[in-house]
């Protein structure tokens, strides 16, 4: 995996950063477009949780960071460690299942005071080639 994101951008978690966090994947333009709309559906999908954690304070920035090589796609949402929910604790009954039936591995590391949820893609699952 390449040391420099293809994207990092910091966003404020409010109403809009879902879309805001779905249009700035789409703009990563290497994946086909099938990987591009599960990426697309995942980060959204992380995101909202983020949003709907009841520990956040309005308006605190998260951070996105994709990574596009050639052989997996990975996008990471960091924040403040209460800021995201860990995997496997639903705030809702189906909370989770988009990201389980699309990425390929997803997790929640969490250091001292921030927390990054990410999750990875693999490209030949989905026979994506990548564009050069």
């Amino acid at each position: 995996m390449p040391t420099e994101p293809d994207l990092a951008i910091s966003l404020r978690l409010d109403a809009h950063a879902p879309r805001a966090a779905r249009c700035y994947v789409a703009r990563v333009d290497r994946p086909s477009p099938d990987l591009r709309d599960a990426v697309m559906l995942i980060t959204n999908e992380l995101v909202t949780r983020a949003l709907r954690q009841r520990h956040f304070t309005s308006g605190e920035d998260i951070e996105l960071r994709v990574w596009m090589p050639a052989d997996v796609v990975r996008v990471e949402i960091q924040g403040p460690r209460n800021l995201l929910p860990p995997p496997g604790a639903p705030d809702e009954p189906h909370d989770g299942l988009l990201i389980e039936k699309l990425a390929d591995r997803w997790s929640m590391d969490t250091h001292e005071r921030r927390a990054c949820a990410w999750f990875e893609i693999d490209r030949h699952k989905l026979n994506v080639v990548p564009v050069p």
